[in-house]
């Protein structure tokens, strides 16, 4: 049972530290606190029904936190380019508390 725990701990901060690369190498503004992200912008879009989506916009830059059946995952967008994403599992999951999109791991 603790290995478990100790396993999914671990791999949570994988996650939250493949984010947090993602995030630097494309200069996005992003703060930490403990397992949350907060990535500051004006939403964009959010739908809640399909396939669920809080997208929101950063200078030019799109942050996405798209959720699909099996994973999650975060993806960059700088103007008229796919930048970059991160998979991410199931635990993860984002809200958007005006001004920050917030990624719980």
């Amino acid at each position: 049972m603790a290995q478990e725990f100790w396993d999914e701990n671990n791999q949570s901060k994988k996650m939250q530290q493949e984010v947090i690369d993602l995030l630097k190498k494309y200069n996005i503004d992003y703060e930490v606190e403990g397992n949350k992200i907060f990535i500051k912008g004006n939403i964009r879009h959010a739908d809640l029904h399909s396939l669920p989506t809080i997208a929101i916009v950063q200078r030019n830059n799109e942050i996405a936190f798209e959720e699909f059946r099996d994973w999650n995952r975060i993806v960059v967008t700088i103007p008229n380019h796919h930048v970059g994403d991160v998979i991410l599992s199931k635990n993860v999951y984002a809200d958007y508390y005006y001004p920050y999109l917030v990624i719980h791991f």
